[in-house]
């Protein structure tokens, strides 16, 4: 399969599960590289903490900040945005590479806490501040990382992570932020995520783009150094009962991200 062929492979895999998903009209609520089938599923890989269903490095900052917030379209949808984005670092070369990325991955999307006031696991900062602000999208962002262009530049892929991400920052602009301060464009733009059409044919027009270089080589390397993996298992220290339980999830966060990682390292 040539380079151009598997980035538009990708997308199109996940155009065919948008489709699938909007024809019966579900939430899918778990979606995952695992559930587009971009990967043998491993009974052991998969990561879930207390306090929400889904594997938590594809769920919406919007849930994983709010535990009791009811999953709605726009949280599935963000979902293909994340899924994506992972899916593509790991297999395509982009700016981003060795441990900046190695620190990127686990920063954004393996992001989780304990709070003692919900009871549960919470997260998602780092995903806010990436749909928010743009960082790692934007060249000028407030947070200042370089943003992802995956090679060569002008790719369809590059030009569909970041229409995709123009949607979900108009929705948190809009509905979040400051309704009253944007500009009606901006209104515009969130309303296509009422629905999941405007996402099904920002895929479609990607997968269909007759610019996919040839020249794109799939990444050959482990995309994360070795010593880049280290063990979430470090965000709390364990007491009897309860704690000991909390840490042990904790754990299995570390551990499901480094088998995940080998796994696509094969």
């Amino acid at each position: 399969m040539s380079a151009s062929h598997s980035q538009s492979a990708i997308v199109k895999m996940m155009h065919d599960k948008l489709v699938a998903c909007n024809k019966v009209d579900v939430l899918h609520g778990d979606l995952s590289p695992q559930n587009v089938s971009f990967v043998a599923h491993e009974s052991g890989d998969v990561t879930r903490l207390r306090g929400r269903t889904g594997t938590w490095q594809f769920i919406s900052h919007w849930l994983l900040m709010t535990p009791g917030k009811t999953h709605m379209l726009q949280d599935d949808l963000q979902s293909y945005f994340w899924t994506l984005l992972l899916t593509a670092l790991y297999f395509i070369p982009s700016s981003l590479s060795g441990m900046p990325l190695a620190n990127m991955l686990m920063k954004v999307f393996d992001e989780a806490r304990w709070d003692d006031d919900l009871g549960y696991y919470v997260g998602g900062i780092q995903k806010y501040i990436i749909i928010s602000q743009g960082n790692y999208i934007l060249q000028n962002s407030i947070a200042g990382q370089t943003p992802i262009v995956f090679d060569p530049p002008a790719t369809p892929l590059n030009t569909l992570v970041k229409s995709l991400w123009h949607l979900f920052c108009s929705w948190e602009w809009y509905h979040n932020v400051a309704k009253e301060l944007v500009h009606p464009t901006i209104k515009s733009d969130a309303d296509k995520l009422l629905t999941s059409e405007a996402i099904i044919q920002l895929f479609k027009d990607a997968y269909s783009d007759p610019d996919w270089s040839q020249e794109i080589s799939d990444r050959k390397e482990g995309p994360v150094p070795r010593e880049g993996r280290g063990s979430s298992s470090k965000r709390a220290d364990a007491e009897e009962g309860q704690e000991q339980r909390k840490t042990q999830r904790v754990s299995q966060t570390g551990d499901a991200t480094s088998s995940r990682l080998e796994m696509l390292d094969e």
